[in-house]
Formats: structure tokens, sequence, C-alpha cells
């Protein structure tokens, strides 16, 4: 014949003794690869922001500078006159080594007239070179002018 044990409640209490150590380990485990992915995360949506600043920051640096080119008279838009255009302060602030380059090419279809090219690229905090961000326009001889 089988004799079913019993357990007492000092029985069962002596075996849950060593769950609560060992809960509490696997919930300090879980918390802290909770964190390092979380911080994981944090570090890199603060890199691709301050990416996203620095791209909006030379694109609107670009229209600007474009904005005041294409106000000037057609004959005065040329390479050498246009190679001492400088970057605002704020740009030169937060752009690490910004490099401006403006290059202008002539062009004679559809109408004569002038392609300028304007490329900005910078250093990130890596130290290395962003791909640019650039900007193109064309501008064209007044009507009845001589380009």
């Amino acid at each position: 014949m089988y004799r079913h044990k019993t357990d007492s409640p000092l029985n069962r209490q002596r075996r849950r003794s060593g769950y609560l150590l060992v809960e509490m380990i696997v919930a300090g485990i879980v918390l802290a690869v909770v964190m390092t992915v979380y911080l994981q995360l944090l570090s890199a949506t603060s890199r691709q922001q301050r990416y996203a600043d620095h791209r909006q920051l030379a694109g609107e640096e670009l229209a600007n500078i474009m904005e005041r080119i294409t106000a000037q008279p057609y004959e005065s838009i040329d390479q050498e006159e246009l190679q001492s255009k400088e970057l605002s302060d704020s740009a030169t602030s937060h752009l690490h080594e910004a490099e401006l380059n403006i290059d202008v090419q002539p062009v004679s279809e559809p109408v004569a007239g002038k392609q300028i090219s304007l490329s900005l690229r910078w250093r990130d905090s890596g130290n290395v070179f962003v791909a640019p961000t650039r900007l193109t326009s064309w501008v064209y001889a007044p009507a009845g002018g001589t380009p």
C-alpha cells in the first residue's frame, strides 16, 4: 500500500526558501540587459538626430548662399568671383571643418545661361567627412542681353 506523504507548511517553506534569491538574480540580469539595450538605442537616436540637424543646417546654408548668388547681376556670376563666398558663423560653428565648393559652368541649351553647383561637406564626430549636401541652380541671361 502506498502512503501519501502530506506536506507540512514547514516542508513547503523549506523548499521555497531559495527561490526568492534566484528570482532576484534573474530580475537583475533582465534589468541589466534592458538598460543596456535602452542606452544603446538612446545613443543611436541622439547620433541620428545630430546628423539630421547638421544635414538640415547645411541645406539651409546652401539655399541662402544660392539665393545671394542668383540675386546678383548675371554678368557678375563667375567662378573667380564666387570663390570668395564664405559660410555663416552658425554653419562654421556647428559643421566641423566645413568645406564649401562652388562651381559655375556655362550652358548653351535651351538658351544661354550658367549652371551653379554648390557642395558642402564637413567632418562628423568620428573625424570622417560625411556625404556632401549639394544644390544646383541655373541662371539665364536677360532677354535681349548678351550672355
